[in-house]
């Protein structure tokens, strides 16, 4: 300490216990619950049926488990960049989904009475894909860019969100239209 010219009652440690990571993973549940809840309510209330957000939380709720997953099986580390990677990935899933539900809310609209709804979800889906195929492909490339040229920090982030991007996109065009025509088939022709 003399080398250094530094004063012994000036140097101070401190010890970070469980109870932050513990009040880290509280933080983020409701965080995240608190998003999906305001999300199903936005979609509740702007496509006027139920069985669209049931769906897309449905969608929400598989891309938070598949990064919660890949957290623990590659071991990073739970900070700060956890919370904002969860939400980054919701609110960029949920974007996807509003585009191909409000396709295949137009389309329902437009369709002819003897038109197959199995047959208006495809087209919505096929009418969307290009779409939401570029907008991940150029945001994940971006992240990925990110991840190679960035610092520590950044890449604790950029890894995540890279998986976030393909999971979310998966779930937005694969399985948020089929969940909604599955719930449009068992609860009948109109679910206020």
């Amino acid at each position: 300490m003399e080398n250094y010219g530094v004063n012994d009652e000036l140097i101070t440690s401190e010890t970070i216990s469980s109870t932050i990571s513990s009040e880290t993973r509280q933080e983020t549940v409701i965080a995240v619950l608190v998003a999906v809840v305001c999300m199903l309510i936005y979609i509740r209330l702007r496509f006027s049926d139920l069985r669209f957000g049931i769906s897309a939380v449905a969608a929400l709720v598989h891309d938070v488990l598949i990064v919660l997953g890949f957290y623990a099986v590659s071991r990073i580390t739970v900070g700060n960049t956890f919370i904002a990677c969860l939400l980054t990935i919701v609110g960029y899933s949920i974007n996807a989904t509003i585009v191909i539900f409000d396709r295949i809310r137009e389309n329902m609209k437009e369709a002819k009475k003897n038109a197959k709804v199995e047959d208006i979800v495809n087209s919505s889906i096929t009418q969307t894909l290009s779409r939401s195929i570029f907008t991940s492909l150029t945001t994940f490339v971006m992240v990925a860019c990110l991840y190679i040229w960035g610092v520590t920090s950044i890449k604790e982030f950029a890894l995540p969100l890279m998986i976030g991007i393909v999971c979310g996109t998966y779930s937005s065009v694969c399985l948020t239209g089929s969940l909604w025509y599955l719930l449009h088939e068992k609860t009948g022709k109109k679910s206020e």
